[in-house]
């Protein structure tokens, strides 16, 4: 009689049986059935006890010391059962089952030679001889692997549940989608109101970037970029597009095929708006809300790219400056210059054309980009609008405030190749219009621009000069009129300019205005006066003469003019009276407490005070009386009026009958002819300069002068 025998064994995944693999056998007559499959048990990955009629071992193979530990002779010569199950419970429902087979696998922790408790699972073959067949299968490997699994899966949903971003996962085989809550959130679906197609993400997907988003995702799928990354815009439940970000990872099998795609869902809607509003705070002005100067920069870079792509193309750049704006800060207050610069920032956007740009690149500064004109023209009627728009006055703290602006205008030109350079020249129009008076727009031509250059290289110039020491100083003489004695002389500046020869303060001493330069420049002018005068002085004491200087409106109004003054009379010992300062009719009439101030101060210390010019000014009599003055200069434009036959001076008439109700002395300018000097001694005038008695002299020169005067 023939006996068919089968042994199965299971193979495992990380979770769960998967299979079983067995072999089955046919044992014929009385043939003893280990001997037979002895070499097959060789080679199984099972852990096989062999046992007789009584439950009692008669041999095992290499796989039961491999996993328990034991020597095989100490398995075999002490009780088996005993050794792997030491609880007696253990003991008897193993006994059990080797004399009456389960079916079915059983799962019986077992323990090793090392105190370790492995998990295993046990199948039972009853042979007909009444022996039988014990197979083990070590589980404790998948059993923890199934654990760390399952503690991963746990993790995963709630990671899932806890972050920000939503996750979704793509099953390439099946082509269901898994999309988690958070994901619908975030576009306000709940959970099952998404499907789980691929299709009912996708065609949420704004449709300008619905097909870069497919095109990308198969590119990855089939191995063509490292991971898929995409910022697009997605339909909201609300009907509104928000910008996401999704990201994923395409998993391949051993043969490189993809099967599964997962990745997360970022909302980017509040980030893009940040980002929005960081652009436009980059390229437009906090105040006015109008574009900066790099956005400016960018417009007029287009449009010269337009230029060279259409010859006939045209355009123009408007340079806007505010005149005396620095008066209305000064008297209103910074807050109320800010409101008339919005304001004003919104009266030119309304003179220009959608299509236009006006920007605010700095301070009361004004820019006007006019894209696609006709013509000069049409920048010049924009120019006119502006003037005509600023007749209506800026109401303010319940005043009415007239603004005027300067204008200068550039046009598109083939040489012109550079936004900057367009600015720069528009720029240069605007000044151009503040030297013309203000209230006006010049044209830019090349002219202008090889003014502004000389301009440019005299300031540097400037800056240098007094390091250099290539200022001199010029004495004019002035004479009494009633007996012809040297009475003293005009401090006047010379620039020994190193390639343009001797230049005259009319060349540098307004730039030197401008630039705040001319506080360091009066100030050397005052030390090298006094300091020539000391000498003088002690060379000729028996002797008294002074020697006026102009103060500009920057100096007399600079904190340490008293100071500076005070030092260099102490450091040279100059008398105080023999310093005579001259300060303009229009200095500081805006200020004039402080003025007055300033000039009580420096009459307190003994010196002389003098206006210049006189009569070319617009002083009122009150505010010349305010002044503490010793003495009127009377301008050279109104001696000039005195001729041979010409016998009526009403004019200098008037100063002199003024000055001398006022007790001040008067000094003529500008004297170059004999009847000139008759007619003012004849009038009453003090003192005269000019070229009849003297051109300005060289230091040297005055020297050889007092020689001539004093030591003949």
């Amino acid at each position: 009689m023939e006996s068919h025998n089968f042994f199965i064994y299971p193979k495992f995944d990380l979770k769960d049986m998967v299979s079983c693999q067995g072999y089955g056998f046919d044992f014929p007559g009385r043939v003893d059935p280990y001997e037979l499959i002895r070499p097959i048990l060789a080679r199984l990955p099972l852990l096989m006890i062999f046992y007789g009629n009584e439950g009692d071992v008669l041999s095992i193979n290499q796989e039961v010391t491999t996993h328990l530990g034991w020597d095989t002779g100490d398995l075999l010569s002490r009780d088996l059962l005993s050794q792997c199950f030491p609880d007696p419970e253990t003991q008897r429902q193993f006994r059990y089952w080797m004399l009456h087979p389960p079916l079915g696998w059983q799962e019986i922790p077992c323990h090793s030679a090392h105190g370790q408790v492995l998990e295993m699972i046990w199948a039972f073959v009853r042979f007909p001889n009444g022996e039988g067949l014990v197979c083990g299968y070590n589980v404790t490997d998948a059993k923890l692997t199934q654990s760390a699994l399952l503690e991963t899966s746990d993790r995963y949903a709630l990671l899932t549940r806890g972050m920000n971003d939503g996750v979704w996962d793509w099953n390439l085989i099946t082509d269901e989608t898994f999309y988690s809550s958070r994901w619908k959130a975030l576009l306000g679906y709940q959970d099952h109101e998404i499907g789980n197609r691929i299709d009912d993400w996708l065609r949420l997907i704004h449709p300008q970037d619905a097909e870069r988003v497919k095109l990308n995702l198969t590119l990855h799928v089939r191995g063509q970029t490292p991971h898929f990354h995409q910022e697009f815009r997605i339909q909201h439940r609300n009907g509104s597009y928000r910008w996401a970000l999704a990201r994923g990872l395409v998993l391949r099998d051993a043969y490189g095929k993809a099967y599964r795609v997962a990745g997360s869902l970022t909302d980017l809607t509040e980030h893009r708006l940040a980002e929005a509003q960081l652009l436009h705070d980059a390229l437009h002005d906090s105040l006015t809300g109008l574009a900066n100067r790099t956005l400016l920069f960018d417009r007029i870079e287009q449009a010269v790219r337009h230029g060279r792509r259409r010859p006939d193309y045209k355009f123009a750049i408007l340079f806007i400056d505010i005149d005396r704006f620095k008066v209305i800060n000064d008297s209103l207050g910074h807050s109320c210059g800010d409101v008339i610069l919005i304001e004003l920032g919104q009266r030119l956007q309304r003179i220009v054309r959608p299509h236009d740009t006006v920007a605010r690149i700095g301070g009361d500064e004004f820019v006007i980009l006019l894209d696609d004109i006709n013509g000069n023209n049409d920048a010049l009627g924009v120019c006119d609008r502006i003037h005509c728009e600023l007749n209506t006055p800026f109401l303010l703290k319940e005043q009415q405030i007239m603004l005027r602006v300067s204008i200068g205008v550039a046009t598109r030109t083939a040489n012109v190749e550079k936004a900057e350079n367009y600015l720069r020249n528009a720029d240069i129009a605007m000044y151009r219009a503040k030297l013309a008076g203000g209230s006006c727009y010049q044209v830019f031509s090349e002219e202008m621009h090889v003014m502004a250059r000389d301009r440019l290289s005299l300031e540097v110039g400037l800056q240098q000069a007094l390091e250099r020491d290539e200022f001199t100083l010029h004495y004019q003489p002035i004479y009494c009129l009633k007996d012809n004695h040297l009475y003293g002389f005009e401090a006047l500046i010379r620039w020994q300019h190193p390639t343009e020869g001797l230049l005259s303060p009319e060349r540098f001493i307004p730039l030197a205005e401008e630039t705040s330069l001319i506080v360091p420049i009066g100030d050397w002018v005052l030390w090298q006066v006094c300091r020539d005068l000391q000498r003088w002085q002690e060379q000729y004491p028996q002797h008294s003469f002074c020697v006026n200087v102009n103060l500009s409106n920057r100096q007399l109004m600079h904190p340490s003019l008293v100071e500076q003054v005070l030092a260099a009379l102490e450091q040279t010992q100059v008398p105080p009276e023999s310093l005579h300062l001259e300060i303009t009719e229009s200095v500081g009439m805006d200020k004039p407490e402080q003025v007055r101030d300033i000039l009580l101060a420096l009459k307190a210390h003994g010196l002389k005070l003098s206006m210049d010019d006189f009569g070319t000014g617009y002083s009122s009599l009150s505010y010349l009386t305010n002044l503490p003055i010793d003495s009127l200069k009377v301008d050279r434009s109104f001696v000039k009026l005195i001729t041979e036959t010409n016998q009526q001076h009403s004019v200098i008439d008037a100063i002199l009958s003024l000055a001398k109700g006022l007790n001040l002395e008067v000094v003529a300018e500008g004297v170059e002819h004999a009847y000139q000097v008759i007619r003012l001694r004849e009038l009453g005038c003090d003192y005269a300069q000019g070229y009849y008695f003297s051109r300005p002299l060289t230091r040297e020169q005055v020297d050889q002068l007092l020689v001539e005067r004093y030591r003949a």
